[in-house]
């Protein structure tokens, strides 16, 4: 067996309470290092969030006005479990969560239209037998107001979870992409499904400001397929 070993290059300091000719203890310059803000960082994130969202907008390329950032910053009230999906999704070109919890609200105001755009041209909208036309369901959801706390009671309808079993999309997130996840908090999938399809959203939109405060409702099969397709792509 072979082992390293190396001088630490550190000098430690003794942390008491013992103060010195200034009247300063150990534990005293502890506390007043630690409250200390590197502004390196705070400046490294502030470029990282202007360059990335530029990058964004190149790459998602769909317009955003003034006026519907506006619209949705007068509107939309900002939900713990509607962020953390769009930070979710946007944590792959940001690199970490970090620099996301730093975004102004208009930063994540804009980046919130590009998701819903994106989404409403990927997950599109469906005819049912009748001739209806239903429009995607997740995009409304994340722009919407949550009317109530999250409901976080897991769904135990016989027929949601045979059809939920019984989806290869759902087997393979569950068994590969969020193995470790599925291992640590057992249901995560689940969860994160039951926690939107038993909370109540209502519309806010800007293409179609008279539906505001209009509850969404589709069917949880419809949200529960557009959960796993952005899961999917995360």
């Amino acid at each position: 067996m072979y082992f390293l070993k190396e001088q630490y290059s550190k000098t430690l300091t003794s942390v008491s309470n013992v103060k010195n000719s200034e009247g300063l203890s150990g534990s005293d310059k502890m506390m007043m290092n630690a409250t200390k803000i590197d502004e390196g960082v705070i400046v490294m994130a502030d470029l990282n969030i202007e360059l990335t969202t530029k990058r964004i907008m190149k790459l998602i390329d769909i317009p955003v006005s003034e006026e519907e950032i506006e619209y949705y910053l007068k509107n939309h009230q900002v939900s713990k479990i509607q962020r953390d999906l769009v930070y979710a999704y946007y944590t792959k070109y940001f690199g970490s969560y970090r620099d996301l919890n730093l975004l102004t609200a208009r930063q994540y105001m804009t980046l919130l239209i590009l998701l819903k755009k994106k989404l409403l041209i990927e997950l599109g909208y469906e005819e049912d037998e009748d001739g209806e036309i239903h429009y995607a369901a997740l995009p409304y959801i994340l722009t919407g107001n949550l009317t109530d706390k999250v409901n976080g009671r897991l769904i135990r309808n016989n027929r949601f979870i045979q059809l939920l079993e019984g989806s290869e999309q759902y087997q393979n997130l569950k068994n590969n992409k969020y193995k470790m996840i599925e291992y640590i908090k057992p249901d995560y999938i689940l969860q994160t499904l039951s926690s939107i399809i038993n909370s109540r959203f209502t519309y806010v939109t800007y293409e179609n400001p008279e539906l505001l405060g209009e509850e969404i409702n589709y069917s949880e099969e419809k949200i529960a397929d557009e959960l796993l397709y952005f899961l999917d792509s995360l």
